[in-house]
């Protein structure tokens, strides 16, 4: 485990490594799927659960979109003969950039600790310059696609738009970051979206794809940050955790819980790494 100063915009690291398996739950229960509320911003938001519901734009929530409970194995970080390894969780944040990455992007750095964030297109104009700044300060950057529009997405069945999205979004971040992203999270989750066959042309088109563990519902509790560390704290039982969040408001009030939570639980926080890539999908497609 790397531990580096916060001041320094390093993060407090563990880096997992491939061990050719998956964690399997060990506690009976399955973790919801990610839900999404339509809202009346300035662009789209990410989520999905259990009722029908709309695309989404970050801020005001309205209906969550129905979709089955789901659950993603991660991969555990490989065991080290001289030491055990640490519970490892993922921070990642949906719908940015927005007027709450710089706080959030803060709150981080005061921990000393690093996220990813997987951004949409259309919220890049105007908010460069924190993009650019979340990125220098050792977060990653992911994509998320450019309109987060479910019937542009995948109504027709075909991945040819859902790909020409992030293909659109990967060179925006490219160019104000200097990096081109490869990862990827599907708007709604990955399931019941995306197939066998849509999921090898995303294999194809050379992206990787995380879904979550956790869904912390920050969606969903407006103004009730209290509700959001519940369902943290209900979910929260595996040795690697990739908690899905939003650029929200209840969001940044109680991230700094979260934190502490994690922590008080043994938990190490990691940023994801290409380098060190593991698969976080509901499909468990060793591939993406």
């Amino acid at each position: 485990m790397n531990v580096r100063s916060a001041g320094m915009n390093t993060a407090s690291v563990v880096i997992p490594k491939l061990n050719g398996g998956n964690e399997k739950n060990t506690e009976q229960g399955i973790i919801p799927g990610e839900s999404e509320q339509e809202q009346q911003t300035d662009a789209p938001s990410a989520s999905g659960s259990d009722s029908e519901a709309k695309d989404a734009l970050p801020e005001n929530s309205q209906e969550p979109e129905s979709q089955a409970d789901s659950s993603a194995n991660a991969t555990k970080p490989a065991k080290d003969s001289k030491a055990s390894v640490p519970k490892v969780v993922y921070l990642t944040f949906d719908d940015g950039p927005s007027k709450y990455t710089d706080d959030i992007v803060a709150i981080l750095n005061e921990h000393g600790i690093h996220a990813t964030f997987f951004v949409i297109g259309s919220q890049i104009k105007g908010r460069e310059d924190s993009l650019k700044a979340a990125s220098e300060q050792g977060n990653y950057i992911g994509l998320h696609s450019m309109t987060h529009d479910k019937n542009i997405l995948y109504k027709s069945g075909s991945s040819a738009k859902f790909l020409k999205e992030f293909s659109k979004v990967q060179g925006m971040v490219e160019e104000i970051t200097g990096t081109a992203p490869w990862l990827i999270r599907a708007p709604y989750g990955s399931m019941p979206q995306i197939g066998k066959e849509f999921r090898n042309d995303i294999v194809k088109a050379g992206f990787k794809m995380w879904d979550w563990t956790i869904d912390s519902k920050d969606w969903k509790y407006t103004n009730h940050p209290d509700k959001v560390m519940q369902e943290i704290k209900s979910q929260t039982h595996r040795d690697v955790e990739v908690i899905l969040l939003h650029e929200k408001k209840q969001t940044v009030e109680v991230l700094p819980q979260i934190i502490e939570y994690l922590t008080n639980k043994g938990y190490a926080f990691a940023v994801y790494k290409p380098e060190q890539h593991f698969s976080v999908n509901f499909a468990d497609d060793q591939r993406l």
